[in-house]
């Protein structure tokens, strides 16, 4: 016998309905309990009568709301499945009367779950951590770009030639990073001595940045337009200390994602060119290849299609990715497709086909990331078995 709990979740209280499927009764009819370990163990106590094995608790995904509740019960033991909120509107919308509320959707689930369990798996909740990881990831990129844009701003002002005097990039390196954080200015920099510039950069750069590209900077400064300010001067110095602890932190996240189990057992490693990163980000995304029967259907989750431009007799000559899918998704897919062209493969030579055909970069991408998504349904589908991009 199994006992199915309807959970609806909600901010601040839960609503909970237990189904009893021998009788098909419920044996609890929308218990109320507050979104806290006082209420968790509330409605502990009311499963306690049952064996953990015989229960199967189920909820909607809504936002962050279930994860404490969900982390909770998992240490308790408790098997716990994470449904679609739209599976249960469609579910509720076959009942005679497609009503809706706190109390009704909790039974709603718990009927659903009786009908449907054998159909339902759990493997989004392992899921949940390696995809927080991939948001904070994204996060911190996307706050490192734009300080990054913010610094070139300041020192457009305060010293603009110096991106003409170091190589594309360098900008960013640990040794012009110490220089601007004690000079940022090419006044300061043209005023200090330069014995004094070499050993912040070699000290920074762990001695390998050379005293010939320090020289050309000084060089540089002393007859440069820019001008010192006290504000340019710290925003460039916090921006910079911004920038590096973020990376520090970027740093932390990519360890956490290549250390998940997840990822480092994945049988995507199989495709040549694809890095841990990447793998943790697609597989964070499409949760389980389950979800997807067919290559199809995983290239519209992240928004590859083509949309559909027709009107009367009239249909566009070109189309555009459609973009509705799961944008993180998207753009790990033709991240990762950009990297595995650059390597010899059948991913090469397609891109360089469709490069050929007169399709631009990210066009050409964007048609690669969808032939990623055949290999990575082929993949996940068969473990086991053997391929070669």
């Amino acid at each position: 016998m199994t006992y199915y709990v309807g959970v609806d979740i909600a901010k601040y209280e839960h609503v909970a309905s237990i189904l009893d499927s021998g009788s098909g009764e419920l044996c609890l009819d929308s218990f109320h309990f507050d979104n806290n370990l006082k209420g968790f163990n509330e409605l502990l106590s009311n499963l306690s009568g049952f064996k953990k094995e015989d229960v199967l608790i189920g909820f909607e995904s809504t936002a962050h709301y279930h994860q404490a509740f969900f982390n909770h019960l998992n240490g308790m033991g408790y098997k716990c499945i994470l449904i679609n909120p739209l599976i249960i509107s469609r579910f509720r919308k076959v009942s005679l009367r497609d009503a809706k509320n706190d109390n009704i959707d909790s039974r709603t689930i718990a009927q659903f779950l009786l009908l449907e369990h054998d159909h339902l798996f759990s493997r989004e909740f392992q899921m949940n951590e390696l995809r927080e990881l991939c948001f904070q990831r994204d996060y911190l990129i996307k706050s490192s770009s734009a300080l990054k844009i913010k610094l070139i701003s300041y020192l457009d002002r305060t010293f603009p030639e110096l991106e003409t005097v170091i190589p594309k990039g360098a900008l960013h390196t640990k040794g012009v990073r110490a220089i601007l954080k004690e000079c940022p200015s090419a006044k300061r920099i043209a005023e200090t001595r330069i014995d004094h510039l070499v050993n912040v950069a070699k000290k920074a750069s762990s001695g390998r940045y050379t005293e010939s590209r320090v020289i050309q900077i000084k060089e540089a400064a002393k007859t440069s337009a820019g001008f010192d300010s006290i504000a340019l001067a710290l925003k460039i110095r916090q921006t910079i200390e911004t920038l590096e602890s973020i990376e520090k932190q970027i740093d932390e996240v990519n360890e956490s994602l290549i250390s998940s189990p997840t990822v480092k057992d994945s049988p995507l490693h199989k495709i040549k060119g694809i890095n841990s990163i990447e793998i943790a980000y697609i597989l964070s995304a499409i949760i389980s290849i389950e979800r997807f029967d067919s290559p199809k259907k995983l290239i519209a989750y992240a928004g590859l299609d083509p949309k559909v431009r027709q009107s009367g007799t009239w249909t566009a000559s070109k189309t555009r990715m459609s973009k509705r899918g799961d944008a993180l998704l998207r753009y790990a897919l033709i991240w990762t497709a950009n990297n595995i062209r650059k390597h010899p493969s059948g991913m090469k030579d397609y891109y360089e086909k469709k490069r050929s055909q007169g399709k631009g970069h990210y066009n050409a991408l964007g048609h690669c990331a969808a032939k990623l998504c055949r290999y990575i349904f082929f993949i996940l589908n068969h473990p086991e078995a053997d391929f070669i991009n």
